[in-house]
């Protein structure tokens, strides 16, 4: 796997940690795909796909929203996270840019409703 240097920004820390535990998930999952076998990583085409095209947003995407920011920063896995969302919301996609803009609004709105909701039931 080729390291990368990001031509991003200065961007604050919460980003910076962000990006860095996204970096890392990724290179978990890269190097626990090379442990399958052929057939195991063909089936995971699609989550392969959808984890390059995340994790090389959130490398090189200048201006990420800090909404998008302060959803993921506390959650242990965020790919995970944002690849069990992709999955329940079939209209979604994430092949572009503009495709991931809008997958990470759509989760950062759930979870600002999940939380709203369960501040307004307690």
């Amino acid at each position: 796997m080729k390291q990368r240097i990001s031509k991003k920004n200065e961007c604050n820390k919460d980003t910076k940690q962000l990006v860095e535990k996204i970096a890392n998930e990724y290179k978990l999952f890269y190097y626990s795909m090379m442990e399958k076998d052929k057939n195991e990583i063909f089936e995971s085409c699609s989550k392969i796909k959808f984890y390059i095209c995340v994790s090389e947003y959130f490398e090189w995407k200048e201006g990420i929203d800090k909404k998008h920011v302060e959803a993921l920063k506390n959650i242990i896995h965020p790919l995970e996270a944002l690849w069990q969302y992709y999955l329940d919301h079939e209209y979604i996609r994430a092949s572009t840019w503009d495709d991931i803009d809008e997958l990470l609004a759509c989760y950062s709105d759930r979870l600002c409703a999940d939380i709203l909701s369960a501040g307004i039931s307690e």
